[in-house]
């Protein structure tokens, strides 16, 4: 059965989507990998597939939702890499749920989508949008574990506590068996004080809950969004070194 992982925190620009996108192909070269898209910027699925978002009309993580079955709309990238995408029109989800969607259980409804296809998985990446609405909700209701990020900057730091305080809710109200796999400092320049005064200070403050792998900022990582994932040459390799670091200390996490 899958090991579903969200990622995310309640800011935009953080490295979430390339983190989540890496960390999906990486762990798909061993393993079976679904990586759900539940941003309505289809940010994931764009970098991905390499396609526009809206090729996939009709067939996204909205329709498998409304449907309760995801097994029509999920994407084949490669043998062991599949997605269910997303396109603009998931930003309708909040309303489907308290206009049309008839069941009681709102919070559960991803889970209950995405238990379906459970088992035909060893893992299930899921991107979170930046916010703490209903789509976040529900993906950390369908979560096992959570990966939060953190950029290096204050204003993400700031953060960091209202989306823990959400976790805990979740936790109480709707999944106690939600996990934290950790926290994963993201987009360091270490030649500033001020990120590493940061990274610094959450070590401090979290201690082993922050992980030992550091995402620094690379400008080949950047090029993946417009080229793809890629590990043919020296340079792409070493881009990924560090997401591979994180993959190999995640995995320990979340079967430990």
């Amino acid at each position: 059965m899958a090991i579903t992982i969200s990622f995310g925190i309640q800011k935009g620009g953080v490295g979430k989507t390339t983190t989540t996108g890496i960390t999906s192909y990486l762990l798909s070269k061993k393993y079976k990998v679904l990586a759900v898209d539940f941003d309505s910027q289809g940010n994931l699925t764009q970098f991905l597939t390499q396609q526009n978002i809206y090729d996939f009309t009709k067939k996204t993580v909205l329709e498998a939702i409304k449907k309760e079955d995801p097994r029509p709309c999920i994407h084949k990238i490669t043998d062991k890499l599949h997605i269910l995408p997303a396109e603009d029109l998931l930003v309708t989800f909040a309303k489907y749920l308290y206009t049309e969607y008839p069941g009681k259980e709102k919070e559960s409804l991803l889970r209950n989508t995405l238990s379906i296809i459970k088992n035909d998985y060893d893992y299930i990446c899921i991107d979170l949008p930046p916010n703490l609405g209903e789509q976040t909700l529900n993906a950390l209701t369908a979560s096992d574990f959570v990966v939060t990020l953190l950029q290096t900057e204050p204003f993400c730091y700031d953060a960091l506590d209202r989306f823990l305080e959400t976790l805990t809710l979740v936790q109480n109200k709707t999944n106690p068996n939600l996990r934290i796999a950790g926290i994963l400092m993201t987009l360091l320049d270490s030649r500033t004080s001020i990120d590493m005064a940061i990274l610094n200070q959450a070590r401090s403050d979290y201690d082993d809950v922050v992980f030992d792998t550091v995402i620094k900022r690379k400008s080949k990582i950047k090029e993946f969004s417009l080229t793809g994932i890629a590990d043919t040459l020296k340079s792409d390799r070493d881009a990924l070194v560090m997401y591979k670091n994180f993959t190999k200390e995640l995995i320990k996490r979340v079967k430990g």
